[in-house]
């Protein structure tokens, strides 16, 4: 089980750098974003984009990080 863990460190901390990293950015610079994101038009799929975007760093990290440190989800098998 160490050895599986093992391989799955770099992703783990690569996908972990880049939400913290995107978290960290989008509050520095949330003045800036605030700005595009209300000029409306096409500036207006921003806000979206930013969500798919975060929503995909963020679930990335969590698929790794969950097994690390050993929680897995349970599947039930129906008799029939």
């Amino acid at each position: 089980m160490k050895k599986e863990n093992n391989k799955k460190i770099i992703p783990l901390l690569m996908w972990g750098a880049l939400s913290l990293s995107s978290y960290l950015m989008i509050f520095l610079f949330q003045n800036e974003v605030l700005f595009y994101a209300t000029r409306g038009g096409l500036f207006s799929v921003v806000p979206i984009l930013f969500a798919f975007y975060f929503s995909f760093v963020h679930g990335a990290f969590a698929s790794y990080l969950l097994p690390f440190i050993g929680v897995e989800a349970i599947i039930k098998k129906e008799a029939h």
